[in-house]
């Protein structure tokens, strides 16, 4: 069964990784192929492959969400949600929620990019940005650095630009700016973006369920009986709350792929847990090993 593996544009290792790690594993070096490409090369890819894992945002999945020949990964909007019955301890679960964000550099699909809370989202949200405000671009070589610098410096310059003219929709309002001063630094020639924490007294805002490549996380109010509702797709919830009824909505929620229950950060996994499944899942299918590409 060939498999065809298709990097991404800023990352091309991880793809190469995986083709060396089945070709020492006993897998003929014949069996795989690796086609650097841009998006045009991607869709003939997908097109002339029987069975594909696609990983991207929402505007690179969109056109493939009917195709059963494609497993879509992505994107990924982890949430933490803050049930009715912890809502009033509010204070102790900014821990988990902080370390959601900001864990790995905020750069993962299973960072938070979210927390949705039923009550005390204005404080809620302005407590999130006091602790990730301490969080700054540092230099490489600096031990206390914990975000990375973008290797495509334009793309901070764009994801900032994008975040800064949805906050001129009204109902948004970036908590962390007074805090940590500017959002898009540069630092010995290269580009970071500072956390940023924004409360949306809206969950329709354009801010209020996204998600971008670095610490950002919107804080959104809504009861609890409208959650399920309203959180759209997410990859990874962690929902801190005791009460049955709730965790049994969550677990049967098709917006859930993965739920922690309790303090347990959306970023938290092990080898023998992976988030997503493991690739062999895709390959062999229901039926066994087939004879068509991924």
């Amino acid at each position: 069964m060939p498999l065809v593996l298709k990097p991404g544009r800023e990352e091309p290792w991880t793809p190469f990784r995986i083709a060396q790690a089945f070709i020492e594993a006993g897998c003929p070096p014949e069996a795989f192929g690796f086609y650097p490409t841009d998006h045009g090369g991607a869709t003939e890819i997908l097109l002339r492959c029987g069975r594909s894992m696609l990983f991207g945002g929402g505007a690179t999945v969109a056109p493939w969400l009917s195709d059963p020949r494609v497993e879509i990964h992505g994107p990924g909007q982890s949430k933490v949600i803050i049930g009715e019955d912890m809502i009033d301890r509010w204070e102790d679960c900014l821990d988990i929620a902080a370390a959601s964000i900001t864990a790995n550099g905020g750069r993962s699909c299973i960072n938070a990019s979210g927390v949705w809370v039923p009550a005390h989202g204005r404080e809620i949200a302005e407590a999130l940005a006091e602790r990730v405000a301490k969080i700054v671009g540092r230099p490489l070589d600096d031990p206390e650095a914990q975000i990375a610098a973008f290797t495509n410096p334009t793309f901070a310059d764009q994801i900032s630009t994008t975040i800064d003219i949805h906050l001129k929709t009204p109902g948004a309002e970036d908590l962390t700016e007074k805090m940590r001063g500017e959002r898009l630094v540069e630092i010995d020639g290269l580009k970071f973006l500072n956390p940023t924490v924004v409360w949306c007294d809206d969950f329709e805002h354009p801010l209020a369920n996204t998600e971008y490549l670095f610490p950002y996380a919107s804080v959104v109010e809504v009861s609890q009986s409208e959650i399920l509702d309203r959180i759209g797709p997410s990859l990874v919830v962690t929902a801190i709350t005791e009460d049955r009824a709730f965790i049994d909505e969550l677990l049967n929620s098709p917006h859930v792929e993965r739920l922690n229950v309790g303090a347990i950060p959306t970023h938290q996994i092990s080898w023998d847990q992976p988030h997503e499944g493991n690739l062999f899942d895709a390959a062999m299918g229901e039926t066994g090993i087939g004879d068509e590409s991924i």
